[in-house]
C-alpha cells in the first residue's frame, strides 16, 4: 500500500550511493582473493596420488596381487615422470606421451573389462584436469 503522506522525495533517509574509491578497490580485491584460492588445488607428492590411484584400482576393479604388484611400479614411475615434465617447455606434448606410454602398459596387465573401467575413468580425470587428452582410443 502506497503512504499518501510519504514526502514528494520518497522517503527522509538520504542514502549516498557513492563508495569510496578505496572501499570499492579492497571489496574488489578480496573478491578476487578468495575466488582464487577457492580454486586452487593441493598437488600431491607422486607417491600419494599412486596410493591413491593403486586404492582405487584394488577398489574398484578386484585386480590381484600379480597386477597390484606390477600396476604399482607403473603408478609410481608414471606419476614421478608427470611431476618432471610439468616443469618442461613442451609439457603438454611430454605429458599426453607418458599417458599412452602408461595405458598402453596398463592394457597388457589389466583384462579388457578392468582396462574399459580404467580407462574411462582416466578419461573423466583428464578432463576435470583441464588436459586435452586424444590419446588412444580403447580397443
Amino acid at each position: 500500500m502506497i503512504n499518501q503522506n510519504a514526502s514528494p522525495k520518497g522517503s527522509s533517509i538520504i542514502i549516498n550511493n557513492r563508495v569510496p574509491a578505496a572501499t570499492r578497490f579492497l571489496s574488489i580485491s578480496l573478491l578476487l582473493f578468495c575466488s582464487l584460492t577457492t580454486w586452487a588445488q593441493p598437488r600431491y607428492s607422486p607417491e600419494v596420488r599412486s596410493k591413491k590411484e593403486i586404492q582405487w584400482l584394488k577398489d574398484s576393479l578386484q585386480i590381484n596381487e600379480v597386477q597390484l604388484n606390477k600396476i604399482s611400479a607403473i603408478s609410481l614411475s608414471y606419476q614421478q615422470d608427470m611431476d618432471k615434465a610439468a616443469n618442461l617447455p613442451d609439457k603438454k606434448k611430454r605429458q599426453a606421451k607418458l599417458m599412452k606410454k602408461k595405458d598402453t602398459e596398463m592394457k597388457t596387465i589389466l583384462d579388457h573389462g578392468q582396462y574399459i573401467r580404467y580407462y574411462n575413468r582416466e578419461e573423466v580425470i583428464r578432463k576435470q584436469d583441464a588436459r586435452v587428452y586424444k590419446g588412444h582410443q580403447p580397443m
